[in-house]
């Protein structure tokens, strides 16, 4: 079984929404003290900062980041040192790279070359997290080598420090297998945990027609059997998922705790395989699911890392996801049950 990340990087949180918005603020969710002083204050070790960097650089060499973006992104590390909290600075939704990998391949390394520079004297408990959920045409094969160049300029002046390194297919779990890593003892595979994904984006306003569906329970069946909506119907796969899910038994539905274990079961197969130490960057399911479903769901999960000394960071957006009740100093009594106790 892996070990964990390290001492600093057990439990943790997203603050999402904030800097990986277009501009903070335009998604509802701005930094406070407050984001740093509760999740210290509930025993977390770590919080995972998404950042769009790609939104506050140059659009020609050598993609100079924003200085006033560059001292809101140190007063951010600064708030989570100061707390006593380890951060992940984790380059997020850069979304020409996904489009047009190779033509913004420039660009990126050119990014992770100032912030490298900009943090090398940091202390070992920040981590740098090369590009969020990989997707689209940036493929493992291309992944891999934008990998190795980033890597390298990283390197250069952060010899040692952590780094997070996200599989493709939005950080998938069955695409660990594909990622191709050198020989280095600080650097650390992620995968997200949204399966079964049908349960945890059911309604989802940002997902496909098929994922419309809202009402499934975890764990499945369901006393009656729930009527899709005609998008999900005529989706091969998800018709397929439904129909287990409204007939199949608790041991073999789509919607139980052993989908939960084969999704852990691409992770086992990887450390077995790669001896490489992982991490679970995001998981969550959306505060419109079923309350009790969405306990059941969230403990498990966190359960099943934290069995494995897997570290782990809950998403939290400050919307669906929302954990932090930053107005009132505290957490939502259900993420809070969910997630510590």
């Amino acid at each position: 079984m892996p070990t964990a990340l390290l001492p600093t990087f057990t439990r943790g949180i997203n603050l999402g929404n904030a800097l990986d918005a277009p501009s903070e603020g335009a998604w509802g969710v701005r930094l406070s003290e407050a984001h740093f002083a509760i999740a210290h204050a509930a025993g977390l070790d770590h919080v995972r900062l998404p950042v769009r960097f790609s939104a506050h650089a140059g659009a020609s060499a050598p993609y100079t980041i924003d200085e006033t973006f560059f001292k809101r992104v140190d007063w951010a590390i600064d708030q989570a040192l100061g707390h006593g909290l380890a951060v992940i600075v984790d380059l997020h939704h850069y979304m020409e790279l996904m489009k047009e990998p190779e033509a913004n391949a420039d660009r990126f390394v050119a990014l992770w070359s100032q912030i490298a520079a900009r943090y090398k004297d940091r202390p070992a408990s920040v981590a740098f997290e090369l590009a969020n959920e990989p997707n689209e045409k940036l493929t493992p094969d291309l992944l891999n080598k934008l990998h190795a160049r980033a890597l390298q300029v990283v390197r250069a002046s952060n010899p040692t420090r952590k780094v997070i390194v996200d599989s493709y297919f939005w950080a998938g779990a069955d695409y660990l297998k594909q990622l191709e890593l050198p020989e280095d003892p600080n650097l650390v595979a992620s995968f997200h945990m949204y399966q079964p994904i049908l349960f945890t984006h059911q309604g989802a306003p940002w997902m496909p027609p098929e994922f419309q569906t809202t009402g499934v329970l975890f764990p499945g069946p369901p006393k009656t059997p729930l009527e899709p909506v005609p998008a999900a119907k005529a989706t091969g796969w998800v018709k397929q998922w439904f129909d287990g899910y409204n007939t199949q038994p608790l041991a073999t539905n789509p919607s139980s705790p052993h989908a939960v274990a084969d999704y852990f079961k691409l992770v086992d197969d990887y450390v077995a395989s790669s001896h490489r130490q992982v991490y679970m960057g995001e998981f969550a399911a959306l505060d419109t699911v079923d309350p009790t479903s969405r306990d059941t769901w969230l403990r498990l999960v966190r359960t099943e890392a934290e069995r494995r000394h897997i570290g782990w960071a809950y998403w939290d957006d400050g919307g669906h996801n929302q954990a932090l009740d930053v107005a009132h100093g505290s957490w939502l009594p259900a993420l809070k049950h969910a997630l510590f106790e």
